[in-house]
């Protein structure tokens, strides 16, 4: 299986909100539902990647691509963007941000965050995961950072055993209360990793 891993390019956006979406676990089905009429949470998102604002943008993603089809992706940034900005209090109505205050709070200062990888449900177990892992660790080493940061959902035992076994360590638990939409219980993990 030949898989090529490059920078994502702005025509990739809508593919890389897809798997994004999955990667929330509900997250961004909670945070985005019902927000701009005719427009579904994985629209809203593609459109937010292509306006190309950073950190969510579709330059802060790499591709795992097969056959031209893109099968995974990472989003990845320095987590002193991981935060409730202006322009969050602006688009996003007061009561989903509280909901998520802890989540957006919690970070490990000097890191690069990895906020999502997603693979493609067919192609998991075959090592795209750790190689989308591995060219974050690349572009975090270019733009200065010996350390890595994520959150993941407490109860997402496959994610948290693939973090541990490359070098994560949890740094603490984050609230993050529970909700129809966010199919998850007992809050998420702040995990580290030096690199």
């Amino acid at each position: 299986m030949k898989v090529k891993y490059r920078t994502a390019r702005k025509e990739d956006s809508y593919r890389i909100a897809e798997l994004d979406y999955i990667a929330s676990g509900g997250a961004a089905e909670y945070l985005f539902h019902d927000l701009v009429p005719n427009s579904t949470p994985v629209q809203v998102v593609a459109y937010g990647l292509e306006n190309d604002s950073y950190p969510h943008s579709y330059r802060s993603a790499i591709v795992a691509e097969l056959n031209n089809k893109i099968i995974g992706m990472s989003l990845s940034f320095p987590s002193e963007f991981h935060c409730i900005n202006d322009e969050m209090r602006k688009f996003f109505p007061p009561e989903r941000l509280e909901h998520f205050k802890e989540f957006f709070s919690a970070r490990v200062d000097n890191s690069y965050l990895v906020d999502a990888i997603c693979v493609d449900e067919e192609y998991r177990s075959s090592g795209i995961g750790e190689k989308l892992l591995q060219k974050i660790i690349e572009k975090a080493h270019s733009e200065g950072f010996s350390l890595l940061s994520l959150l993941v959902f407490s109860d997402n035992h496959k994610a948290i055993k693939f973090y541990t076994a490359h070098g994560f360590t949890t740094e603490r638990e984050v609230e993050l209360k529970e909700h129809k939409l966010i199919p998850h219980k007992g809050g998420c993990l702040l995990m580290k990793a030096d690199i």
